[in-house]
């Protein structure tokens, strides 16, 4: 008996000290943002800073796009990398390659889509540099934000402060998406490189406030946000010296159908002339089912306003539409739309010239611009790539 007691002794203190020696691993949280939002979110290491590490990706494209400036054939480079910094700094980078088809080895366009420095802290993460914002400011993928002026890759200063809601240090689980995120953004200026001066006339600010949380287990999200220039420049635009608002909203159903929406007013100031809304669908995570296609996006814009004797005419009804599949490291993909690049609602024009706000409405994750439809039909994009 008493060796018995002492099996059953020694058993009870070889399982207590395996046990302190064991990690515990949290759970991670259910997603409801786009995982490239690397300004309104936070790591899961974020207390993890003692080394530095490196990550490249390179992705090679062939493509084709037909609208209104005729078709364009194109290979492109895209390099992109991300830096693991000390202390909880990142630096991340996205530069793209771009040559069009033809029996010669230029010219070659070299664009600087993103180049950033991030702090990611526990109570508070810090941006500096160009940023990619598709998911950022609206939960749409192609129109919208009202509050950018359709902009997705703009240089900016931002800040986010996350909220918890309870006590005490967040667990990891808790810091990879706060329930409640309070962000503000700073942009030198909104124009294209042209029309750009640094004297503070041109200065944007943009105040955000967003809620993700799940809803009888589907994923939703609603963005709020305000934005204000300094300067009057246009009375249809963001730019009017005026308060801009939007907001929008997403919930992901079992999964894999997300429903998106969103309403802006570019002007509160005249909100009967500025009002507009969007909806998209947008169907995910299908290549178990459908092998040859995994992701399907359509999206309209609604300008709530008729045409203006002032000669302000917005598009009744543009709408977008992608499909899109990976496997293992290809990926392909065929995007159509029949909206005229506006800017997401006007195409403002100085001196003849509509690139006042830059590159417009922009399908971000393949950098992809319309410029009009040929003869009022839809523009046609289509790629096949290889990232590794």
């Amino acid at each position: 008996m008493k060796i018995i007691k002492w099996l059953v002794l020694l058993l009870c203190s070889t399982s207590l000290l395996y046990a302190d020696n064991i990690t515990p691993t949290a759970q991670p949280s259910t997603p409801t943002a786009q995982a490239t939002n690397d300004i309104s979110q936070t790591v899961q290491n974020t207390n993890v800073s003692a080394s530095m590490a490196t990550k490249i990706v390179y992705d090679l494209k062939s493509t084709f796009q037909e609208d209104g400036w005729g078709n364009k054939y194109t290979s492109e480079l895209g390099i992109k990398a991300k830096q693991t910094l000390f202390n909880n700094f990142t630096a991340e980078s996205y530069i793209r390659f771009v040559k069009p088809f033809s029996n010669s080895n230029t010219p070659v366009d070299i664009n600087l889509m993103t180049a950033k420095i991030s702090y990611v802290g526990q109570w508070f993460t810090f941006t500096a540099g160009r940023e990619e914002l598709t998911k950022t400011i609206s939960t749409l993928n192609y129109f919208g934000p009202y509050c950018t002026a359709g902009q997705r890759y703009l240089d900016l200063i931002g800040i986010t402060v996350p909220f918890y809601l309870k006590a005490g240090v967040p667990d990891v689980s808790e810091l990879d998406l706060p329930i409640i995120a309070l962000s503000f953004y700073y942009f030198p200026t909104m124009f294209d490189n042209a029309y750009t001066t640094y004297n503070g006339y041109q200065e944007y600010y943009l105040w955000q406030l967003r809620f993700s949380s799940d809803v009888f287990e589907n994923p939703t999200q609603i963005i709020c946000n305000i934005g204000t220039g300094t300067t009057e420049y246009f009375d249809y635009s963001i730019l009017s010296g005026n308060p801009c608002i939007d907001i929008s909203a997403s919930t992901d159903i079992m999964r894999h159908v997300k429903i998106n929406a969103s309403f802006g007013i570019l002007n509160t100031d005249m909100t009967e002339q500025t009002s507009v809304m969007a909806a998209g669908l947008e169907l995910h995570s299908f290549q178990k089912w459908l092998f040859m296609v995994d992701t399907a996006i359509f999206e309209m814009q609604f300008p709530l306003v008729s045409a203006l004797s002032e000669g302000f005419n917005p598009e009744t009804a543009p709408w977008f539409f992608v499909i899109k599949n990976t496997i293992d490291k290809f990926r392909y993909g065929l995007a159509a739309s029949n909206a005229n690049n506006d800017f997401t609602f006007h195409n403002i024009m100085v001196n003849g010239v509509p690139t006042v706000y830059g590159s417009g409405n922009v399908y971000a994750p393949e950098s992809l611009q319309f410029n009009g439809a040929p003869g009022g039909g839809p523009s046609w994009y289509g790629y096949i790539g290889y990232e590794y």
